[in-house]
């Protein structure tokens, strides 16, 4: 692909970000699926996987690439742009990109769960939205979210979901009873563990993402510098 002219091509330059974006969205999800029905349900190994969100480690690759490309897409950009313009679509990209494999994750739980009973989708979905609530998460994307950072692996079945808090209580209740340690401690740990490991892996891709985003723009400047030292080249052969 030819590079376009220091005047820019905002057309272009859309373009390269939506797909480029796309693009890695679309590699995050295929790398979450493959992970929810492939590994994550061997016995055991699995679950320790999923506990440690081991895939996750795949957002070194991820957001270095979706950094790179979207600062290499302001090529198609003035060379006048400021860099707090070039930044929007990187803002408005990590956040989707990142929270796109929850969000996929969420999904095939409530698929697991409506294929498991003979209800229909809706009340499933009331049905989780009730027991992530009584968890304390609160109900949709974001008490599945909030949820899963203290309880990774959830109920597979209605019937373990309708006493999923019941089940919560019952195990730090002997927690407590083995440790002589207040629940509230074990509950203190759990979430810390739980929101330290995410906010690590959202540190990282964030941190890669705007490390290979600014590499990109310095590619992207490299590439406008070469068509204007050889545009004099081109104009004197014609």
């Amino acid at each position: 692909m030819p590079t376009p002219r220091p005047s820019g091509n905002i057309p272009q330059y859309l373009l390269t970000v939506f797909a480029v974006t796309a693009a890695v969205m679309g590699l995050r999800l295929l790398i979450t699926w493959a992970a929810e029905i492939f590994l994550h349900p061997i016995p055991i190994l699995g679950g320790w996987l999923k506990s440690l969100e081991i895939v996750e480690l795949s957002v070194i690759v991820l957001f270095a690439l979706l950094g790179f490309g979207l600062g290499g897409a302001s090529r198609h950009l003035s060379a006048k742009t400021a860099v707090g313009i070039k930044s929007i679509a990187l803002l408005v990209a990590l956040p989707l990109v990142f929270f796109s494999s929850y969000w996929l994750r969420h999904h095939l739980w409530l698929s697991q769960l409506t294929a498991e009973s003979d209800l229909p989708r809706e009340q499933i979905t009331a049905l989780a939205n009730q027991a992530l609530s009584s968890d304390g998460g609160g109900g949709g994307f974001w008490g599945y979210y909030t949820t899963t950072t203290r309880m990774p692996i959830l109920p597979a079945t209605v019937a373990e979901l309708q006493r999923m808090a019941d089940d919560q209580k019952w195990f730090r209740s002997e927690l407590t009873r083995f440790s002589g340690i207040q629940p509230g401690v074990f509950s203190m740990i759990f979430d810390g563990a739980g929101w330290g490991i995410r906010l690590f892996y959202m540190g990282l891709a964030f941190l890669t993402g705007i490390i290979y985003f600014f590499k990109g723009l310095a590619w992207a400047d490299t590439a406008r510098l070469r068509w204007v030292a050889q545009r004099p080249v081109a104009q004197g052969k014609t």
